[in-house]
């Protein structure tokens, strides 16, 4: 049984979100009727009256919050083609591919050569052609209306000293180190499995593995934060550090992989939680992850309202772990997944088979909607690959550090780490291989998603 302050912040979390969702689909003169319908209906049930003003309150302050910022937006849109100079700074980590640089400013998305390299928090100057979008797009949660393509670029002024841009220092230094020792593509499957940088890895690599179903493990989210976070925790607890400190170097750790894995809006929604798992730790409270999922939530779309929208990465991450914290505990307790076996030896199966499961439940549908496409492997290829992830990560780890301190012994580990890493690029070979890995679903079974989603949260409501 939840308790009262628990069950009035759902309350007022699934209002602020509601008055958002009201606020695209209709006006904000929809928002106050509705406000006023909940309003008449909470009277009527005779609720405190505290909780209806907060909930109304809520409610508002979504439907003003997305109008607010939509505005802004929509005022400062590209609408037109136009050559333009300009003087911007990078507002995101530039990505890398195999035949050009993608660059993030306020606005606009810019596309030019692999060199030369240009880094977070550049001044640059920008002359050349920008082309409207029909439509706003997100890129790791930046929206953005126009782009550019090769335009004439030339660098003002360096990123100034920050802390996201030490982090992006010691990450290329820790790729760098990595490169030396762990060949192709292996290195660069190493760099996506600890980081969650797509950038890094082939477009056929790429292809192969969103054939497998395995796109959600090369991108950065709460499991790589929560097995490093694991692993420091560990060894701040052998240094014996008190409470303070332990939480002070976990709260850094945090933000400084956030920055590292490029503030996507899955690992911004992993730090969050993981921020406010350590500070339940630090002051001996109960850790609530639904509360910390809808508390992740609000602060994402109160800093970017549109992002519930048009944030694939952000839908998804955030269906995927719904389906964890809801049905995993209730399958976990069926009397199959209770027998010795599955206790013991096979925990690791259990473990990864659910979690996997209880993803992917949620998650399906959602991504058969926006691709029209399915792959019918991908519950065999997260049972094969998943269980040897955080593996991968920690010796990841391993050798990057020894590779800097004593490179004799990062050749040894890198040794080994290579043969799980050729198994993990057989296992994706093998699969993206077979003609039926992946069907494409007809765009006219789109409606199908509504009457899923109410018998799937009908079944979490009767089993809770």
């Amino acid at each position: 049984m939840t308790s009262f302050p628990s069950r009035m912040f759902r309350q007022c979390g699934a209002s602020f979100l509601i008055g958002i969702v009201l606020s695209y689909y209709f006006s904000l003169s929809v928002v106050f009727f509705f406000a006023f319908l909940i309003c008449v209906y909470l009277c009527y049930k005779r609720k405190e009256f505290i909780v209806l003003i907060l909930i109304l309150l809520s409610l508002l302050l979504g439907g003003y919050r997305y109008s607010f910022v939509f505005r802004e937006l929509k005022n400062t849109a590209i609408i037109e083609e136009a050559r333009i100079e300009i003087n911007a700074r990078i507002i995101a980590e530039p990505i890398l591919k195999e035949s050009y640089q993608r660059i993030i400013i306020p606005r606009i998305v810019i596309y030019t050569d692999r060199y030369p390299r240009y880094n977070y928090g550049d001044i640059i100057n920008i002359k050349g052609k920008v082309e409207p979008f029909a439509d706003f797009r997100s890129y790791n949660s930046v929206i953005v209306s126009g782009r550019m393509s090769y335009p004439s670029i030339e660098l003002l002024s360096p990123a100034k000293f920050s802390l996201r841009k030490v982090s992006l220092l010691i990450k290329n230094k820790i790729v760098s180190s990595l490169q030396k020792i762990i060949p192709e593509p292996q290195s660069s499957l190493l760099v996506s499995l600890m980081f969650g940088a797509k950038n890094n890895l082939t477009s056929v690599l790429e292809e192969q593995i969103r054939k497998c179903g395995l796109s959600h493990v090369i991108v950065a989210s709460g499991l790589h934060l929560s097995i490093i976070t694991k692993a420091l925790s560990g060894f701040l607890d052998i240094l014996c550090m008190s409470n303070s400190l332990n939480f002070i170097f976990s709260f850094l750790f945090i933000l400084s992989f956030a920055f590292m894995a490029g503030l996507t809006p899955s690992i911004i929604r992993a730090a969050i939680m993981a921020f406010l798992l350590i500070l339940s730790r630090f002051s001996f409270r109960l850790y609530n992850s639904f509360n910390a999922l809808l508390l992740a939530a609000v602060i994402m779309i109160w800093l970017n309202p549109l992002i519930l929208f048009w944030d694939l990465g952000f839908q998804l991450s955030f269906l995927a772990t719904t389906g964890i914290i809801f049905l995993y505990p209730l399958w976990k307790e069926n009397s199959f997944w209770q027998q010795d076996w599955f206790n013991q030896k096979g925990k690791i199966i259990r473990e990864t088979l659910l979690s996997t499961l209880s993803a992917l439940t949620f998650v399906i549908p959602w991504v058969i909607f926006k691709t029209d496409a399915f792959s019918l492997v991908s519950p065999i290829t997260n049972l094969l690959i998943l269980p040897f992830v955080p593996l991968i990560m920690m010796g990841g780890i391993i050798v990057g550090i020894f590779s800097l301190l004593f490179y004799p012994f990062g050749l040894f580990f890198g040794a080994l780490l290579n043969f799980i890493l050729v198994y993990f690029l057989g296992i994706i070979s093998l699969f993206s291989s077979l003609p039926w890995s992946q069907i494409y679903i007809p765009s006219i079974l789109h409606w199908l998603i509504i009457p899923y989603y109410i018998f799937l949260f009908s079944y979490i409501y009767k089993k809770l």
